[in-house]
């Protein structure tokens, strides 16, 4: 019983929940911010307005000789004489106090005191009183000296209020339209982002149903790394079947020639010595020891690690120097730092090894081991190395017959002529290429090439 799938929300419904949450706590500061100025702003002119009615009190008010304020029945701001307008004033002195006529019937009234000269009182929202106040403490000059001179004006703070609360919900009523049409037009740009990945989805399906054999489709920068690695990875698993298939199929070749003597030896009742058994044994035997090694060098990764060539040179030609010293074998090495090769390192030393072996083996005692930088990719570049001798050189016949399995340049050289269509496979398999040309050295050059992906 296959274990229950643990719940995996989809990219769109993370991508869409985490946008709506910033987009949630944006709006709810912006909206603070400007509901905070607002506020502000309101508030200032609030005061401003009961500036403006201290004022014109102040043009009107007189103050009598026994230092009572003294107001005309026509005042110059008409909400102070209209009862129930919202609108009050008042000046005191030490004498008396006179309140405007708009206060008659309010309860509770707005609570006023003297202020010395100079001196300003404002009680706004914040307060938390029944009336926004403002007031300003003066002097008035009498005959006998200068009297102490308070004047106000109060407002209802429910009028603020209401401007304020109109404000809000105008405010957050926009805030909270622009935010759906945000929140469609981000559902709409994500599923069109999107889209790439569920095609590739898509195809991924077709290729698993045997419907397609690649991802073909042009999909956006980003996503060439994955769809290039796939169908690398469906190239190298085909090529790999391919290659595994071949070789069983040489085996099968291989085996049915001394399988078919041994039959017929059998079949015509013929006694086989235990010798001559042994002989056909080992023979089959070492078949197939050779096919498998084949089929297993043959095998290509598609994301193989990337292995630093010069020290495999270096180290390579240092053993090739030591085997072959009582020859005076000088091996030179001419590689580029920071080069890598993109295969198992167990092939890259089979090729260096067998390419320098050959090169010592049918040269004049001088070898150059080289490796530089071809084409640029952009994953990763071209790898150009290269392995020169001395020797008599390769003409284009004997070319391919030196790159055929068995195939051999000196017949008098000890060996099986395996070495360098061992190297073709192994190259072959990396997605590269072996050439011979002509070497600077005036010998042959063999030269292996992987090419920039």
């Amino acid at each position: 019983m296959s274990a229950p799938r643990e719940f995996s929300p989809s990219l769109l419904a993370r991508l869409l929940a985490g946008a709506i949450v910033m987009l949630l706590v944006t709006l709810a500061v912006v909206g603070a911010a400007i509901d905070r100025a607002y506020t502000q702003a309101a508030e200032n002119n609030m005061r401003e307005r009961l500036e403006g009615v201290i004022w014109l009190i102040l043009s009107t008010v007189e103050v009598d000789d026994g230092g009572r304020p003294v107001m005309p029945e026509s005042l110059a701001e008409p909400r102070l004489n209209r009862p129930g307008s919202s609108l009050h004033g008042g000046v005191m002195t030490s004498a008396g106090e006179w309140r405007s006529p708009s206060l008659t019937g309010v309860e509770p009234q707005p609570r006023a005191r003297m202020l010395e000269r100079g001196r300003e009182l404002f009680r706004g929202l914040d307060a938390g009183g029944s009336w926004n106040v403002y007031g300003i403490g003066l002097g008035w000059e009498l005959d006998d000296g200068l009297a102490d001179l308070t004047i106000w004006a109060a407002e209802d703070p429910n009028r603020l209020r209401m401007e304020l609360s109109g404000f809000r919900n105008g405010l957050w009523r926009w805030l909270t339209l622009a935010g759906a049409l945000i929140v469609i037009g981000q559902l709409i740009l994500l599923m069109m982002t999107l889209r790439p990945l569920r095609r590739v989805a898509v195809e991924a399906a077709d290729i698993e149903a045997g419907r397609r054999s690649a991802i073909e489709g042009h999909y956006p920068r980003e996503l060439r790394p994955l769809t290039d690695n796939l169908n690398a990875l469906l190239t190298a698993e085909r090529d790999n079947a391919r290659r595994y298939s071949q070789s069983l199929a040489d085996l099968a070749h291989a085996l049915k020639t001394p399988v078919a003597v041994l039959r017929a030896q059998l079949d015509s009742g013929e006694t086989l010595s235990v010798a001559d058994l042994e002989r056909q044994l080992d023979g089959m035997e070492l078949t197939i020891r050779r096919q498998l090694e084949r089929a297993q060098r043959s095998t290509f990764s598609a994301l193989p690690a990337a292995v630093e060539v010069a020290p495999v040179l270096k180290r390579t030609a240092e053993s090739m120097e030591r085997l072959y010293a009582p020859q005076g074998l000088r091996v030179d090495v001419e590689a580029d730092p920071g080069l890598h090769a993109y295969m198992n390192e167990r092939d890259l030393w089979e090729i260096c090894g067998n390419l320098m072996e050959n090169a010592a083996k049918y040269g004049h005692g001088k070898v150059l081991a080289a490796a530089r930088r071809g084409a640029a990719g952009r994953h990763r570049d071209e790898l150009i190395m290269e392995v020169h001798d001395n020797g008599p050189g390769v003409d284009a016949e004997t070319a391919g017959q030196l790159l055929a399995r068995g195939g051999r340049g000196d017949e008098r050289a000890e060996g099986q002529g395996l070495g360098l269509a061992i190297v073709g496979e192994l190259v072959e398999a990396a997605g590269g290429r072996l050439e011979i040309v002509k070497s600077r050295l005036g010998g042959a050059c063999f030269r292996v090439i992987l090419p920039p992906r």
